[in-house]
């Protein structure tokens, strides 16, 4: 699922922030997409993989990562659009100079440049998919409920069964893990996209990976991954020719103005479109009173993420401008804060009722 967001991103942040008509309708769906619960898209997804591959546990495994895709590349795609977005013009200008094709600015200058936010927010977008190990890995399609061999099958047969003790062995698990690819795959990532960093100054305190340094001076294992790294070193040697000279002369202002008001009228009779399917399909199936209902149901929601937003920002937004302002507590608060970022909330939800209920 990591994999494929990153793919996502490449293409989709970068359709983005190239073009200003893909803009208009790639960012408020990214928006959109992002605000909509992880359990909304199995809703209709499960089905729907399960239908490409009837009898096989494929289109279940597909329906899981899909899942987890969906908690990842929203995110990413957003840090990825705005670091396009916030190229400083100086290098912009060296790299037109120097006449890059468009796949070798994407691989030289944009590409680097956005590194370490993307790290960053793999990093939490890694963590965020930890939240929906459950609810993909057991998965309830009426009154069917398929299992998949994971963690989270294992918590949600643990949690139903009430049985705290595979509960705390799912927890410590998760522990185990999260510790052992924060130490083997990001604080390495982390350390290594540092030198990408663009900055007038060079920074206080660098991160720093005992993996990573392992990886730079042992003599074996610098060259095996230097030989594992030849399809990255040929993909950004790659000079993809340009054919030819566009035809005809550029469009005047007014030409151009004139084709972003058709490509606004377009999209907004697409928009318009979707909003009647979406009223025909109230008007034949429900009645506006479920309308009315669901919308109310979904503002007793708001008020509580709402609140809680409010409470978490008192508390929290102090520490971290704190830590933040500390470099040498930030590396030190990091896998601390990345293991409770990535620690599931529904695991911790039967003990939180037994002490609500006992106090």
């Amino acid at each position: 699922a990591l994999g494929a967001s990153l793919i996502f991103t490449f293409t989709v942040a970068t359709l983005a922030a190239k073009s200003r008509k893909a803009e208009l309708v790639i960012v408020p769906m990214l928006d959109i997409l992002q605000s909509v619960p992880v359990l909304g898209f199995l809703s209709f997804t499960v089905t729907l993989f399960m239908g490409l591959f009837p009898g096989n546990r494929l289109g279940v495994e597909l329906a899981a990562m899909f899942a987890i895709f969906t908690a990842q590349a929203w995110n990413m795609a957003f840090s990825f659009y705005q670091s396009l977005r916030t190229i400083p013009a100086d290098l912009d200008e060296v790299s037109r100079q120097f006449g890059f094709s468009a796949w070798r600015r994407f691989v030289r200058l944009e590409l680097p440049f956005a590194t370490p936010g993307l790290v960053w927010n793999m990093m939490m977008s890694m963590s965020g998919a930890w939240f929906f190990v459950v609810a993909s890995e057991a998965i309830t399609v009426g009154d069917t409920v398929v299992t998949l061999p994971g963690i989270g099958s294992w918590l949600a047969l643990a949690i139903a069964r009430e049985d705290f003790r595979s509960v705390a062995w799912a927890v410590a698990a998760m522990v185990v893990v999260i510790l052992l690819y924060d130490q083997f795959v990001f604080r390495p990532i982390v350390a290594w996209a540092d030198k990408f960093r663009f900055e007038q100054t060079a920074s206080a305190a660098r991160p720093r990976s005992w993996v990573y340094d392992l990886v730079r001076r042992t003599r074996l294992i610098g060259p095996l991954f230097h030989a594992l790294g030849w399809p990255l070193r040929a993909l950004g040697r790659l000079s993809v020719p340009r054919f030819g000279r566009p035809l005809g002369r550029p469009l005047s202002p007014g030409g151009a103005r004139l084709l972003d008001w058709l490509w606004v009228l377009l999209a907004a009779g697409a928009g318009l479109g979707a909003v009647g399917l979406i009223a025909d399909f109230i008007a034949r199936n429900l009645g506006w009173q479920d309308v009315l209902t669901a919308f109310g149901l979904g503002l007793a929601t708001m008020l509580r993420v709402v609140l809680l937003i409010a409470i978490a920002s008192l508390i929290w937004v102090p520490i971290g401008v704190w830590i933040g302002l500390r470099p040498v507590w930030a590396e030190r608060l990091q896998p601390v804060a990345q293991l409770l970022a990535a620690f599931p909330a529904n695991v911790l939800f039967p003990f939180a009722v037994i002490a609500i209920a006992a106090f």
